[in-house]
């Protein structure tokens, strides 16, 4: 859909990446890229999810592991809300959201119970064209 990384961010993120990062999130990555799309079921209705070469990045400096240690901040709604995967030791891959504003834990929605569940739901929504500059 747009920027599929290439095989040397690949190689980068999975080199950096926590351990429990499922294997199906590089996977939709290298299949449909960074993702913008308008969901009506989930939260503002818009799911972008960051670049791979950006998300270890953009998930350190909201502060996820100062604030909501386990959580991996993979996207954004543009509204305040951030997309997260649960990457603690016995986590199933949850999918949720968090309010940028508190990123904590008690504050996290599960969205699905894997990444799998949540691509599935991406996928049926509407993409979003950015158009080229």
């Amino acid at each position: 859909m747009c920027e599929v990384p290439t095989s040397d961010e690949v190689q980068q993120f999975r080199s950096n990446c926590p351990p429990n990062v499922p294997a199906t999130f590089i996977d939709f990555h290298l299949e449909h890229g960074a993702v913008k799309m308008d969901i009506e079921s989930l939260g503002s209705g818009l799911v972008w999810l960051w670049p791979l070469r950006d998300v270890l990045q953009f998930s350190d400096e909201y502060g996820f592991d100062e604030f909501a240690p386990g959580l991996l901040g993979i996207g954004t709604d543009g509204c305040g809300e951030l997309y997260a995967i649960d990457i603690r030791n016995d986590s199933s891959g949850a999918v949720g959201d968090v309010p940028a504003t508190s990123l904590q834990w008690a504050d996290f929605r599960p969205l699905a119970t894997t990444f799998d569940g949540f691509a599935e739901t991406l996928l049926n929504g509407t993409p979003i064209i950015e158009p080229k500059s």
